[in-house]
């Protein structure tokens, strides 16, 4: 039984309050789920031409909100308005792609082998979609989900982080005045509870983002109810760098997949896996670039804070983890020693010496992080890049372009980039993982139109 729940959403920017919220009741979201069910099959047949109308009309709402919706991301999350703004745009370009399906055949015709049947497949809605996300890119998060699910003819109950509540409810807002039904896009604040009760209530899809454990355990408590699952894990994600890379631009990218966004990234480049015959180049140059690197509060600095206190804690706990397994950690970049107002603040880090495959080694760390490790041979690369858990993204830097496609080829990863970074998703390309970031559905791109619908097969038998 869910409770109702106060809590205070608090800027990891100062540490001050930006207000209380109150998590929704297991009653209350029972009546959700009641209401989007009333509501769904009336805006199904609204038709994919009109509910395009409707999202584009939402692209331009968030258009018109973007000074608000960014300054409220940055209080919420702490990240740079450049960001802030980045991931608005993605987001309304999410709602534009979405809303031209609506004049793209949605269907096909298949011949029959007996005679006067003409058969044609179409895509119908699941019903009611549960959409649950994370805090890290919040706008894009929304909208990659919100959208295909309601492209497709579904009602939707968008659960956000509680990390995140406000910027939520503006989205929400913004697409309640584009003619979304109040009742077809729902909005329900919480925390880990609000998501069971949603999660395990009579939806007819869930789709989630966020770490493993929590999607094994979303997993589980579905299992019997056969509804549709769509998962988007974490990741643990390496960057493969061969002799023959452009080591300058190679520790660029690596700086910007490990550090951006202050390492909350599913696609972060956490293991940077080094050629022995370039190591000490690598290192050097990544130490030398890193000093341009700036932390701290400031609209102007390369790494902001990370989410929360916690976050921070457990941050630093792992780094002395690492201290403690004999491993060298590297304080980089350049910013504030110590910053009361700002206890989510940290300071980036690379770390050498653990062990390749070892726990620590492999661990997802969501946090400005990174370990360099050593290869001697193309297949120990292939080897080490495999090892985790994981198969979100990965990387891999060479000019041999033959080498390129065999090391693509063999590795256990969803998004892979040949000399380039692992973050970087674009809204018209699937994304997902294998192995434990995900269960082979994708995010983004039309192919999320598959996901958030399912094929439907009609015959019509003429008469002769």
């Amino acid at each position: 039984m869910v409770n109702p729940t106060d809590w205070v959403k608090v800027s990891p920017l100062d540490n001050t309050e930006m207000g209380k919220l109150r998590a929704a009741s297991s009653a209350e979201i029972v009546t959700m789920i009641e209401r989007a069910r009333q509501a769904q099959a009336s805006w199904n047949q609204v038709g994919f031409t009109a509910r395009g109308s409707i999202l584009r009309q939402a692209a331009r709402e968030l258009e018109s909100d973007s000074l608000e919706l960014i300054s409220v991301v940055r209080a919420e999350t702490g990240k740079p308005s450049r960001l802030a703004q980045g991931e608005l745009t993605a987001a309304i370009e999410m709602a534009e792609m979405m809303a031209s399906y609506g004049r793209f055949a949605s269907g096909s015709l298949f011949p029959s082998g007996v005679p006067g049947r003409q058969i044609r497949v179409e895509r119908a809605p699941h019903g009611v979609a549960a959409l649950v996300v994370s805090f890290n890119t919040p706008l894009p998060n929304y909208a990659w989900k919100v959208f295909p699910a309601l492209m497709a003819g579904n009602a939707a109950i968008l659960k956000p982080s509680p990390h995140t509540p406000y910027s939520a409810s503006r989205f929400v807002e913004a697409l309640h005045r584009a003619g979304v039904p109040t009742d077809v896009l729902q909005l329900a604040q919480g925390g880990a509870e609000t998501a069971q009760a949603l999660i395990t209530g009579e939806v007819d899809l869930v789709s989630f983002t966020g770490g493993y454990d929590a999607g094994k355990s979303v997993s589980e408590v579905t299992a019997g109810s056969l509804k549709k699952v769509i998962l988007e894990l974490g990741g643990s994600n390496p960057l493969i760098i061969f002799p023959d890379a452009d080591i300058a631009k190679a520790v660029a990218t690596t700086l910007e997949s490990a550090y951006s966004n202050a390492g909350q990234r599913c696609a972060a480049g956490s293991r940077v896996l080094v050629a022995e015959q370039a190591y000490e180049e690598f290192r050097t140059e990544f130490l030398h670039q890193t000093q341009t690197w700036t932390w701290g509060v400031n609209e102007e600095d390369s790494v902001s804070t990370l989410i929360d206190r916690q976050s921070a804690e457990k941050y630093e706990s792992y780094l002395q983890q690492c201290i403690e397994e004999g491993a060298q950690v590297h304080r980089v970049g350049r910013g504030e020693s110590d910053n009361e107002e700002a206890p989510a603040l940290v300071q980036p880090a690379l770390v050498e010496g653990l062990g390749a495959t070892t726990e620590l080694g492999l661990r997802e760390i969501f946090a400005p992080a990174t370990r360099l490790f050593r290869f001697s041979s193309e297949e120990e690369a292939i080897q080490v890049a495999n090892a985790s858990s994981y198969g979100l993204t990965a990387a891999v830097w060479t000019s041999d372009m033959n080498r390129a496609e065999r090391v693509v080829g063999a590795l256990h990863a969803g998004v892979v980039s040949i000399n380039g970074p692992t973050h970087g998703a674009e809204i018209n390309i699937p994304f997902g993982g294998m192995k434990n970031s995900g269960n082979g559905t994708r995010d983004a791109g039309v192919a999320a139109i598959d996901e958030y619908s399912q094929v439907r097969t009609i015959s019509t038998f003429f008469q002769a």
